[in-house]
């Protein structure tokens, strides 16, 4: 699966901003890849009044945010690895997330070019979240 990489920029820059107030929707492949890291799905998740997995929040940052870098960066949940590109629903289309410090730095073209992967990732939330209900 593709993710965006901005060639250390994130890590260099150091903000973190993506992890801070945030609840990351996860995919259940998402929440298998977390818990064979070794933890355990009550600690990083939770489901919210709309029935969708998302990422805890502990004293307002993601539940891994510790020293301000990710602890599962390598394995961190795909949503993560399009950030700063998000589906934007009221357009029904990938876009930049304005929140982020760094989107100036990616062009329309990087942003299309993750159309296909994250429509198929909103798909495959909306499927889950009908199958649960």
């Amino acid at each position: 699966m593709k993710s965006l990489s901005l060639g250390g920029i994130c890590s260099d820059f150091s903000c973190a901003s993506c992890c801070k107030d945030t609840q990351m929707i996860l995919s259940l492949k998402d929440i298998e890849h977390i818990k064979n890291v070794g933890f355990k799905e009550e600690e990083f998740c939770f489901k919210d009044e709309d029935g969708y997995h998302k990422l805890k929040n502990v004293d307002d940052v993601c539940f891994f945010l510790k020293n301000n870098k990710c602890t599962i960066y390598d394995h961190r949940p795909r949503g993560c690895k399009f950030y700063p590109i998000v589906f934007d629903i009221d357009r029904n289309k990938p876009a930049l997330d304005e929140d982020c410090p760094l989107i100036d730095k990616i062009s329309d073209k990087i942003v299309k070019s993750f159309e296909k992967d994250l429509l198929k990732f909103v798909r495959v939330i909306k499927k889950e979240k009908t199958s649960n209900i």
